[in-house]
C-alpha cells in the first residue's frame, strides 16, 4: 500500500513563503538603497577626487609663496629661506586628506535635527597620495614618511637664537627603520608630535634632505622643567611666576622664526639660553656618527612636523595595469604635468562601484613679477601637483548604512511576526477549531458564540459550521424519533401481551373498588355511608380517567406521533416556575431544596414536553424524600449539550430497580397500591428521546439522582 504524502501545516507553509517574499523583498529594497547610496558616494568622490590637487595647493600656500594673492612680510620672509619651497611641499602633503561623510537633515538655518534621525551614519577617509614635479618631470616631493621642521645652525644655536633661518626634512625610510621607533610611537598617538620641543641633529645635508647620524630629543616636559629651574624664585611678582608656571613655548610649525607665535607672553628665556645654562635633559636617540665619510653638520629643530603614508595595497588600473600601490600608480602619470595651468583629468579602475580612482593635477606659476595688465603671457608652471584618491564606493555606502540594514530588518521581521499572529489568531485558528469541532461530532464551538472571526472567510466558515450543526441536530432528533418508532414497531407485539396484562392489573384494582362501593349503594347502605361511597367512586373513577390520559399520551409517544415544537426558553426560569407549584408539597414534608443554576441557560425544545418531564422528575422526588430530607436540583453546560439533574435523599435503588425504573407501570416500592400510575418516568423519557437526549438514574451517596441531557 502506498504511504499517504504528509502535507505541510497551513501555516509553516504559509509563513515560509511570506517569510521568503518578505525576505526578497528587503534584499531588493536595501540593494536599491545601497545602489543609491553608492552612486552619491561616487558623485562626491568624484568632485572630491578631481578638486584634492587644488585643494592641496591651498593648503600648501603656495598661491601667497609666489604672489598668487596678496603677501605679507611673513612671506616675504620665507621666500628667502633655503629650502622654503620643499617645506611648503611637505607640509602640504602632511596635512592633506580628503574624505566623506553620509548626508544629514541638518539644514542652516532651520531647527536643530537629533542625530537619531540622522539613518545614515559615519564617516570614511580615502586613501591619497600626492607628489610634485618639476617642469621637467622629475619628481621633487610626493607621499612618504618623513619629518619636515625649521631649523638653526650650531653657531646661531649657541649665540642664543631658537629662531629658524632655513628649513630642512629627514626621510624617515622604512617602518622597521629602528632610528624613528619612537617618534613613529609618538606620532601614532593622535597624528601629532605634541610632546616633542626641539631635536638636535648631527649629520649632512643633501639639498634641503638632511641625513642624521646622531639625534637627541628634548620633550615638552623637559623644556618646561628647565624653564621652571631657570626661572626667579621667592618673586612676589604675580607675572614672573605666571612666565615661569604657564611658558609659551616656541613654536615653529608654521613661521620658524618667532619664539611664542600665535599670541601670549614670551617664556622667560628661550630653549637656546636654557641649553647654554645647561639646563635641559636631552634623550639620546641614536648615535652613528662615527660612520660618516663626509663634513657633518650640527642642528637644531624645534617643533617639527611629521608624516606618515599608509598604503592600502596593490591598486589595478583600467584593469590591465597593476602597481604596488596608489603612490606608484601616481608616479606614472608624469606626462599630464604639462596639460594646462589648472588642468584636471580623471581614470577609474577597471571596477568603478567598487574600486575608484580619481586623479587631477594642479599648476605652481611663480606670479611674484607677473604683471597680469601688462598683457605678458601667463608664467610657465614652476611646478605641477599630482594628486590620486583610491576608495571604494560601495564599501562605504555600507558602511553609511550600517545601520540601516539591522534596522530595517528588524522592522521587517517585526512586520513579519505581527502578520504571522494575525493570520494565526484570525484564520488558522477558526479553521483549527471548525476542524476539531466536525471531529468531535459537530460540538458547540463557544468561542465562535462569544467572539465571532473578524475576517469574512472564517466569519462564513463559522456561520456555516453552526447552520449545519442545527441541521444535523434536526436531523439527529428526526433520525432519534424514526428509531424510536421503528424499535417500537418493532417491540409492539411483544410488549403488546405485557401492556395487556399490565393496563388489565393496574385497572382492575379501581374497578374492583368502584364495582364493590355500586353494589353497596345498590343495596341500600345507610344514608350517612352514601356520601363516602360515592366519593371513593368518583376518586377512583379520577383515577382511572388520568390513568387512560397518560397511557394514550404514552401510546403516542411510543408511536412516534408527537410533533415536537421548538421553542427558544430560559430552562432556569421553567425549572422554578414548576417548583412554584409543588412548594406546598414539598412545605407539608418540610423539605429543603436547593438550587444550583447558572445565570443565564436557554435551550432550543418544545417547553411544555419539557415542562412535563421536570414536573414528573420532581414529582418523583418530593414523593420519596422522608419528612426533612433534602433536594438538590442542577443545571450545568456540557460540551454534548445541557444537563438537567435531581438529586434527593432516599434509600438507595436496587441494580434492577436502576434498570426498570423507566419501564411502563414499574414502581420501586413494594406495594402495587401506593398511590401514581407509574407511567410517569417511562413518559419522561421518551420526551427526552424524542429531543435526541437521553435519561439516566444512579444512586448517590445520599440517595438517588435521576438526569436527563438534551
Amino acid at each position: 500500500m502506498k504511504k499517504e504524502k504528509r502535507r505541510p501545516q497551513a501555516l509553516p507553509a504559509l509563513m515560509v513563503r511570506f517569510g521568503a517574499l518578505l525576505l526578497a523583498l528587503w534584499l531588493m529594497c536595501m540593494a536599491l538603497i545601497t545602489l543609491g547610496v553608492t552612486q552619491y558616494v561616487f558623485g562626491e568622490l568624484t568632485t572630491t577626487g578631481l578638486d584634492f590637487a587644488e585643494y592641496v595647493y591651498m593648503v600648501g600656500r603656495f598661491g601667497y609663496l609666489y604672489g598668487e594673492y596678496p603677501s605679507d612680510a611673513w612671506i616675504e620672509q620665507r621666500r628667502q629661506m633655503p629650502g622654503v619651497v620643499e617645506y611648503f611641499m611637505n607640509e602640504a602633503i602632511a596635512q592633506s586628506s580628503a574624505g566623506i561623510s553620509a548626508p544629514s537633515y541638518d539644514f542652516y538655518p532651520e531647527p536643530y535635527f537629533p542625530d537619531w534621525l540622522n539613518i545614515l551614519q559615519g564617516s570614511d577617509a580615502c586613501e591619497t597620495a600626492v607628489l610634485f614635479m618639476d617642469r621637467d618631470g622629475n619628481i621633487i616631493r610626493e607621499s612618504g614618511d618623513f619629518l619636515y621642521f625649521g631649523y638653526v645652525t650650531e653657531a646661531e644655536w649657541d649665540a642664543g637664537s631658537d629662531v629658524g633661518t632655513a628649513y630642512g626634512w629627514i626621510d624617515l625610510g622604512a617602518e622597521d627603520d629602528s632610528r624613528y621607533g619612537g617618534l613613529r610611537a609618538m606620532y601614532a598617538e593622535d597624528k601629532s608630535l605634541w610632546d616633542l620641543s626641539a631635536l638636535r641633529l648631527t649629520g649632512y645635508f643633501e639639498g634641503s634632505r638632511f641625513e642624521p647620524l646622531a639625534m637627541d630629543i628634548l620633550t615638552q616636559g623637559a623644556y618646561y622643567d628647565a624653564l621652571e629651574s631657570a626661572s626667579p624664585q621667592g618673586s612676589d611678582s604675580d607675572s614672573t611666576e605666571e612666565n615661569a608656571v604657564a611658558p609659551q613655548t616656541p613654536d615653529l610649525s608654521d613661521s620658524a622664526t618667532t619664539s611664542g607665535s600665535g599670541g601670549g607672553e614670551s617664556p622667560a628665556y628661550t630653549i637656546s639660553e636654557l641649553d647654554a645654562m645647561g639646563l635641559l635633559a636631552w634623550e639620546a636617540g641614536f648615535d652613528h656618527t662615527a660612520s660618516a665619510g663626509r663634513e657633518l653638520a650640527t642642528i637644531y629643530a624645534t617643533h617639527p612636523g611629521m608624516a606618515l603614508y599608509e598604503p592600502k595595497g596593490m591598486v589595478s588600473y583600467k584593469g590591465v595595469e597593476q602597481h604596488e600601490n596608489l603612490l606608484a600608480l601616481l608616479g606614472t602619470m608624469g606626462a599630464y604635468s604639462n596639460s594646462g595651468r589648472n588642468s584636471v583629468y580623471s581614470g577609474a579602475s577597471k571596477f568603478d562601484l567598487w574600486d575608484l580612482v580619481v586623479f587631477s593635477s594642479w599648476g605652481i606659476r611663480d606670479f611674484s613679477e607677473y604683471d597680469a595688465a601688462s598683457g605678458d603671457p601667463v608664467p610657465e608652471r614652476e611646478y605641477t601637483i599630482l594628486t590620486a584618491l583610491r576608495a571604494s564606493p560601495l564599501k562605504i555606502a555600507m558602511h553609511f548604512l550600517k545601520n540601516v540594514y539591522p534596522a530595517t530588518f528588524a522592522l521587517a521581521a517585526f512586520g513579519f511576526l505581527l502578520v504571522r499572529r494575525s493570520a494565526k489568531k484570525h484564520l488558522i485558528a477558526p479553521v483549527q477549531a471548525v476542524n476539531q469541532g466536525i471531529a468531535e461530532g459537530w460540538v458547540h464551538l463557544l468561542q465562535f458564540r462569544e467572539k465571532p472571526p473578524k475576517w469574512e472567510e472564517p466569519y462564513a466558515l463559522a456561520s456555516h459550521y453552526a447552520d449545519t450543526q442545527d441541521a444535523l441536530r434536526t436531523g439527529k432528533n428526526e433520525i432519534a424519533r424514526l428509531s424510536t418508532a421503528l424499535e417500537y414497531a418493532e417491540t409492539a407485539e411483544q410488549n403488546r401481551r405485557q401492556m395487556t396484562s399490565s393496563i388489565a392489573h393496574e385497572l382492575k384494582t379501581p374497578l374492583a373498588i368502584i364495582h364493590s362501593y355500586a353494589e353497596g349503594l345498590k343495596e341500600h347502605i345507610a344514608e350517612d355511608k352514601r356520601d363516602k361511597y360515592i366519593n371513593v367512586i368518583l376518586s377512583e373513577t379520577e383515577r382511572l380517567d388520568s390513568m387512560v390520559l397518560e397511557m394514550l399520551d404514552l401510546s403516542r409517544l411510543e408511536a412516534g406521533k408527537v410533533k415536537l415544537s421548538r421553542d427558544v426558553f430560559s430552562l432556569i426560569a421553567l425549572t422554578r416556575t414548576i417548583f412554584e407549584k409543588l412548594e406546598m408539597a414539598a412545605r407539608a414534608k418540610d423539605l429543603q431544596i436547593e438550587f444550583r443554576f447558572p445565570e443565564d441557560f436557554t435551550i432550543t425544545a418544545d417547553e411544555s414536553r419539557i415542562a412535563q418531564v421536570i414536573e414528573n422528575f420532581a414529582t418523583n422526588a418530593i414523593k420519596y424524600t422522608p419528612a426533612g430530607g433534602h433536594i438538590v436540583v442542577k443545571i450545568e453546560r456540557r460540551r454534548d449539550g445541557a444537563l438537567f439533574s435531581i438529586e434527593n435523599e432516599s434509600t438507595p435503588l436496587s441494580a434492577e430497580a436502576l434498570r426498570k425504573v423507566w419501564d411502563t407501570f414499574y414502581r420501586a416500592d413494594a406495594s402495587r397500591s401506593s398511590s401514581g400510575t407509574g407511567l410517569g418516568l417511562a413518559i419522561a423519557k421518551n420526551i427526552i428521546v424524542l429531543h435526541g437526549g437521553r435519561c439516566a438514574a444512579r444512586n448517590t451517596k445520599s440517595g438517588v439522582e435521576f438526569s436527563f441531557t438534551i
